[in-house]
């Protein structure tokens, strides 16, 4: 049971990451094509998408291992 507790506390981590990490990516993203932004943004915008789906990504894993989101093994 705390192995499905700690898989639902991970799925909500990566809910946050994704959330904390996408909309401002999105809106940098609609800022650089709408042209209110210089085209330099690209790169810091290219970067925090890979760090995003980086952490996504081992949310997931966690998530489908049942560990908890600040633990690297299982309890």
């Amino acid at each position: 049971m705390i192995r499905l507790w700690d898989g639902f506390l991970s799925f909500l981590c990566a809910l946050l990451t994704l959330a904390i990490l996408g909309l401002p990516g999105w809106g940098a993203y609609l800022a650089l094509r709408a042209g209110l932004m210089p085209g330099w943004g690209w790169a810091p915008l290219a970067a925090l998408g890979f760090v995003a789906v980086v952490m996504i990504f081992a949310f997931l894993k966690k998530t489908w291992r049942g560990v908890h989101p600040l633990r690297e093994r299982r309890r």
